[in-house]
């Protein structure tokens, strides 16, 4: 690219959009064009807009409406532009663009989730991250018995989503139902081998040794836990009805044993 008054070549590393070498040209130029009557040269604008890829270009002006819209700088645009570049250069049309290939493919100057929104507008974005309660359920059940990790890790995850007869829960009830239940787990795994093993006592010993909130907090946990795992075939009994009487104190029946 050369100076448009002097044709001098521009300083190596000057912006896409510089047109003079210096400031002097650039008033010089400025001064002649009004003498003359002459008027301003077109804009410099990024090649994406007038490419002949047209998921490209209706990115590429996306992005721009976008910026205009929300009040972007003009170097916020220009490098989300360059971002979708990268992205969609070579992309076959109704590909949609996975929020990990942003991360990994995106330009270091441009703003991902600037990248992201364009392509959300566009119909164009695929969220294919892992929420990070999925995560965080996947780590903590990883450290359980193997003959209880499966059946929690799917009561948390049941949770988290919901059934047809139950609405999601939110992140802080998997975490706090999680950590009362861990504990439980620990001590029932060193004796037994599986949830179906569990029996009342089991439940209550456990139950026993608690008090106050965490008390409540875990006979909520556990009475959740195993009707899933009632109602999944899991367990052939749900000694959860002894959580109830250990809350409310009275004495356990011969069905609880």
């Amino acid at each position: 690219m050369n100076c448009l008054h002097c044709g001098r070549p521009l300083p190596a590393g000057s912006r896409r959009d510089r047109s003079y070498c210096n400031s002097n040209c650039s008033a010089r130029a400025s001064d002649y064009r009004r003498k003359n009557g002459i008027p301003l040269p077109p804009r410099w604008q990024h090649p994406a807009l007038t490419s002949d890829i047209p998921l490209l270009r209706a990115a590429a002006e996306q992005a721009r409406q976008l910026g205009e819209a929300n009040g972007w700088s003009s170097s916020t645009t220009r490098c989300a532009i360059d971002g979708l570049a990268v992205l969609l250069d070579g992309r076959p049309g109704g590909v949609r663009v996975t929020l990990t290939e942003i991360r990994a493919l995106t330009p270091r100057h441009a703003s991902a989730p600037r990248v992201a929104e364009v392509l959300a507008g566009l119909g164009l974005l695929e969220d294919d991250t892992v929420p990070a309660v999925r995560a965080w359920i996947d780590r903590r059940t990883a450290g359980l018995a193997p003959g209880f990790a499966v059946t929690v890790s799917d009561w948390l995850l049941m949770l988290l989503d919901g059934d047809a007869r139950s609405r999601p829960r939110s992140a802080t009830t998997i975490y706090v139902y999680c950590t009362a239940v861990e504990p439980l787990i620990g001590r029932w795994s060193a004796s037994r081998g599986h949830l179906r093993e569990v029996t009342a006592d089991d439940l209550r010993a456990a139950l026993d040794e608690l008090r106050g909130h965490p008390l409540r907090t875990a006979i909520s946990a556990v009475r959740s836990l195993f009707r899933f795992a009632k109602k999944r075939g899991l367990v052939f009994a749900d000694p959860a009805p002894a959580a109830e009487r250990c809350r409310t104190g009275a004495q356990p029946t011969a069905d609880d044993r």
